[in-house]
């Protein structure tokens, strides 16, 4: 079976449009079901999200990556996985090397157990290849423009700037969803006494906070939403020029910056699965790789 999975800090996506969070622990919870990995005990989506973004060296990379196998009925893969643009050139032989010294596992979940054999490996820049994933009506659209393409993740924002369907300069911006989150709750746990962890920080801004028998004013919100969308738009201004051509935003953490950019940007284009972009992109340009 040929998959791409996106091993993002927030979540992990594959190209068949499936999700979870990138928590991995080995305490068990109240309702935990326990994934074995060659016979070690973890539990995923559960525990804390990791602070390290270095994909080749985070210590559950490879729990991850085999507890998205694992959702499959096939025993052997050829994958397509990312690193950070501002990582790529310089941690891909070693995310390739840890992947490949890690190819084969036996792996428990639930009543299912079953080996798995990772065959073929490749490795794409993060961000860039959502450029494989573009409607047809946005081909159309950017045609030979100038694109600059905006991927806002959980701890980087990752930008890839095409000419002719060609990278012709990158840039990662150290902020992202996870970033933002972090913000909200210490914020909130100042103001309010309470103790929020990190992964309470998308409910706050989705919801906001009921406490004490009332909901609580949580406008300060806007303000971190301000000075993080001012920090990824003052990285691109001084690197790139953002009137030529047009800029495709794209990542799970563009929700959060949509209505910014489309106010400050005439040329914006957003893309309609920003979610699985890294996934399913990845692995087209994988497929056209193996055909060569």
């Amino acid at each position: 079976m040929r998959i791409g999975v996106d091993l993002g800090n927030y979540a992990v996506k594959t190209s068949m449009k499936d999700s979870f969070l990138s928590k991995v622990t080995t305490k068990e919870g109240f309702n935990s079901t326990p994934f074995y990995l060659d016979y070690d005990k973890f539990y995923v989506e559960e525990g804390e999200f990791s602070t390290d973004y270095n994909k080749a060296e985070k210590d559950i990379t490879i729990q991850l990556l085999y507890y998205a196998l694992a959702k499959y009925d096939a025993n052997i893969f050829d994958i397509v996985v990312s690193l950070p643009i501002s990582q790529y050139k310089a941690k891909k032989q070693g995310f390739e090397q840890l992947i490949r010294n890690n190819n084969v596992k036996t792996v428990s979940f639930g009543n299912m157990t079953k080996d798995i054999m990772i065959d073929k490996i490749l490795v794409m820049p993060e961000g860039a290849s959502a450029i494989y994933n573009l409607s047809k009506e946005q081909r159309e659209v950017i045609g030979t423009k100038q694109l600059l393409i905006v991927d806002i993740g959980g701890r980087t924002t990752d930008v890839a700037l095409f000419i002719n369907n060609k990278i012709k300069d990158v840039k990662t911006v150290s902020t992202g969803s996870l970033t933002v989150y972090e913000e909200i709750v210490e914020e909130v746990n100042n103001k309010f006494i309470t103790d929020f962890k990190l992964e309470d920080g998308e409910e706050l801004l989705k919801n906001g906070l009921f406490l004490k028998g009332k909901q609580q004013d949580l406008r300060f919100i806007v303000e971190i939403l301000k000075r993080h969308f001012n920090a990824i738009y003052k990285e691109l201004q001084l690197k790139f020029n953002l009137d030529l051509g047009y800029v495709l935003l794209t990542g799970g953490g563009s929700y959060l910056f949509r209505k910014a950019f489309k106010n400050r940007l005439s040329n914006v284009l957003l893309s309609s699965d920003p979610i699985f972009d890294n996934a399913i992109g990845s692995l087209k340009a994988g497929e056209r790789i193996w055909q060569e």
